[in-house]
């Protein structure tokens, strides 16, 4: 037994979820592109903070100095004596002088011998300087990607080791349209995302 209109269920129902499945298709092209956004502005956080931890310099913290000596022999003028140690003297009572040949140690050098190091951020200008240029290398993209860049900050958080902080808003017309219609509120047609990285210097040689 058929109801009536039955035939016509179907159609009605697609018509009338189809736009709900676009629209939480929307929703979730909108938050995948802005989940994508914050992995690429926390990359370019990172790399900013890590290019300015490299401007640190090594420091050494524990120096040992080390004499290197080395034995010499060396002639000298001395007076003369007998067994008891006496000064022997000439006929005039002058001592009588003779050559003697003696070793000794002498410092040939000072060696520096360094145990530990620490890597320390001398130079703030070019610690920011460097930041800034791997920061914008890394997020030259941003742009083409609906992303605008709210900006960030820096900061040498201790001797070895900077910090930075960005933030941007990502275009996300799906979700600022549920937005909108929820709240009246137009703003949600960005997204916020923000990003913090913190790079650290160890000391490094060839």
């Amino acid at each position: 037994m058929k109801l009536r209109d039955e035939d016509g269920f179907l159609p009605l129902f697609i018509a009338l979820a189809l736009p709900i499945i676009i629209f939480a298709w929307g929703l979730a092209v909108d938050f995948g592109r802005a989940h994508i956004a914050r992995a690429e502005l926390q990359t370019a956080s990172d790399a900013g903070a890590l290019a300015a931890a490299l401007t640190a310099e090594p420091v050494p913290v524990d120096i040992e100095y080390v004499p290197i000596t080395e034995t010499v022999e060396e002639t000298v003028t001395v007076p003369a004596t007998d067994e008891n140690g006496n000064v022997i003297l000439d006929e005039n009572g002058n001592p009588v002088m003779v050559e003697k040949t003696e070793t000794k140690e002498v410092i040939k050098e000072v060696r520096e011998i360094v145990h530990e190091w620490k890597a320390v951020i001398k130079d703030e200008t070019k610690a920011e300087s460097e930041a800034r240029a791997a920061f914008a290398a890394n997020s030259g993209r941003f742009p083409q990607q609906g992303v605008e860049l709210g900006g960030w900050t820096g900061d040498q958080i201790s001797e070895d080791s900077y910090y930075i902080s960005a933030n941007a808003r990502m275009k996300a017309p799906w979700a600022g349209a549920a937005a909108a219609m929820m709240t009246g509120d137009r703003s949600y047609y960005k997204i916020p995302v923000s990003a913090k990285g913190t790079g650290q210097a160890v000391p490094k040689f060839n």
